[in-house]
């Protein structure tokens, strides 16, 4: 299976999904997902993908990817779906007068899972939903999500033997707001729900955050798109803004012995409840460092970012942006430390959005506070069709392999470089 799939490429577009294969002389695998009239997708969706393994057949390869409220299982051995699970939310879809259908308007639809559509089909279950409410749940889009496994040792269900087991905690963000949740274990017959996060801060990042990733079992690193700011002024009627640009801030969460303390680490709670300070606002974080992106034009010209990591390898984030021909390159341990504050504490070097000036009027953030920009390698500009972009990069195959996609309106090239 490793030589068959080992130079194997996924790549998602508007509607189908491919395999490419870099060095093996074969043709490329591809699917398109079944559209439906009903089907209302924006301008800036796309297919997402990602690779994965049925722990009872390890030697066919999984490929997983989400178009819509769909998230398929594509057998790539098989050339085949085996099942698509259907997420639980929906389209916000009022009901106006005099229309006589239940509205699907509230955030909380879907939570119930009784629509006449069911979960889905073939393998896989929903099994967990992480919900929203006031206490602390997510109440918009969730960008992005990404999980830490911590393998422990445990007494198992059988009273003669033990196993090993996992501790999952699950973490996701939305708009400007990052989560971590406690992910507990499943039950075959019913759906779990926890609307309590361990950890929630809007305090990390000022726009919304694109993606997150763990480092290690207490570092994230998450990068954000622009932020409109206000001009420094003490003219409160002011709305001349300017845009800040996205950010990159690699970040410790201070609770996780809290939570997981070693001393307890052969028992698993499968209920974790913090504090109104944990899941609301929580302080229990600090800023390692933190970099800025090129600058842009508008809030909605956002990084493609991937974190390439492994056991040998120091992480390597890659990005590009829209409109660019070229991909950027740095290595997460070479970022500096974030610059301490001034000594004496000045009230005019706060580093908040918002604050009083010495005369007692309310200002904000100049430009020349913002975070040194990112310095790293360069890979060369690469020579692209009219009207084509360069909108996305990945590493992979041990960090020797750098891939870059382009966009439909020129060729829709696929560019490999060995590194």
């Amino acid at each position: 299976m490793i030589n068959e799939f080992s130079d194997a490429i996924a790549v998602g577009s508007d509607h189908k999904v491919y395999v490419f294969f870099m060095r093996q002389s074969k043709n490329a695998i591809s699917y398109k997902v079944p559209l439906d009239d009903q089907d209302k997708a924006l301008p800036t969706d796309c297919i997402r993908v990602a690779w994965t393994l049925d722990p009872s057949n390890p030697s066919q390869p999984l490929l997983l990817f989400s178009y819509l409220k769909l998230l398929y299982i594509y057998n790539v051995k098989e050339q085949g779906v085996q099942g698509y699970l259907r997420g639980h939310g929906d389209l916000a879809n009022p009901r106006w007068p005099p229309g006589k259908g239940n509205s699907l308007a509230g955030a909380a639809h879907g939570l119930h899972m009784t629509e006449i559509e069911g979960e889905g089909n073939g393998i896989g279950r929903c099994i967990i939903v992480l919900m929203g409410g006031r206490s602390g749940g997510h109440q918009a889009a969730v960008l992005s999500a990404v999980s830490y496994i911590h393998v422990i040792s445990i007494p198992s269900l059988e009273p003669t033997s033990t196993r090993n087991s996992t501790r999952i905690s699950q973490l996701l963000q939305l708009v400007v707001l990052v989560k971590i949740w406690h992910v507990p274990r499943a039950s075959r017959e019913i759906l779990i729900r926890e609307d309590k996060p361990l950890f929630s801060s809007s305090r990390i990042h000022k726009a919304r955050v694109l993606s997150i990733s763990w480092l290690q079992p207490d570092l994230l690193l998450s990068h954000s798109a622009p932020a409109i700011m206000r001009q420094t002024s003490s003219n409160t009627e002011s709305r001349e803004t300017w845009i800040e640009p996205g950010q990159l801030v690699v970040w410790r969460w201070l609770s996780l012995n809290r939570f997981f303390p070693l001393e307890h680490s052969d028992v698993r709670q499968d209920i974790l409840r913090g504090c109104a300070s944990d899941y609301q606002e929580s302080n229990s974080f600090k800023i390692i460092s933190a970099v800025s992106f090129p600058t842009v034009q508008t809030q909605f010209e956002t990084p493609a970012l991937h974190l390439y990591q492994s056991p040998s390898h120091d992480p390597v984030v890659s990005f590009t942006y829209p409109k660019f021909n070229s991909i950027m390159l740095f290595n997460v341990t070479h970022l500096h430390p974030r610059k301490a504050p001034p000594f004496p504490f000045d009230v005019l070097n706060m580093e908040i959005g918002e604050h009083l000036n010495e005369d007692g009027e309310r200002g904000t953030r100049s430009q020349t506070e913002i975070p040194p920009q990112i310095s790293g390698w360069e890979i060369p500009q690469v020579t692209m069709a009219s009207g084509e972009e360069l909108l996305a990069c990945a590493m992979g195959t041990g960090g020797t392999t750098l891939i870059g996609v382009g966009s439909k309106d020129g060729r829709g090239a696929i560019w490999i470089w060995k590194l």
